[in-house]
């Protein structure tokens, strides 16, 4: 299968808090690996299975806040004791009042990766 990949890819270690969609209450704390305005890779101390839908909160370091984002796990595997699994996701829907900002994020780590040499 070709890698057919619609966006470029940003490597980060943004903050993430992830949390089932059908589970209440427990939120599990994360580091993105990459992103794009489709998705994330991010690694997790547990399992999440493919097919099953999370919300993070997505912490943009340059604002106070965080960015709710509806995420749908495309993939999860396991890389080992210490670092649990390595997930990849494509994003659902973008906290409404907030799609701007997550967008204007991505493009200004754009800029830093492609012209600020």
């Amino acid at each position: 299968m070709a890698n057919e990949r619609r966006l470029i890819r940003l490597e980060v270690g943004d903050f993430l808090e992830l949390r089932s969609l059908n589970e209440a209450g427990k939120v599990y704390k994360s580091k993105t690996k990459d992103f794009t305005l489709m998705g994330t890779c991010f690694v997790s101390e547990v399992e999440w299975k493919k097919g099953q839908v999370l919300l993070i909160d997505y912490y943009i370091p340059d604002i106070l806040d965080s960015v709710v984002l509806k995420m749908i796990v495309i993939w999860s595997e396991f890389i080992d004791i210490d670092k649990g699994y390595f997930c990849g996701g494509e994003i659902l829907e973008v906290e409404d009042s907030k799609e701007q900002e997550f967008a204007n994020y991505y493009f200004r780590k754009l800029k830093e990766r492609y012209f600020n040499k």
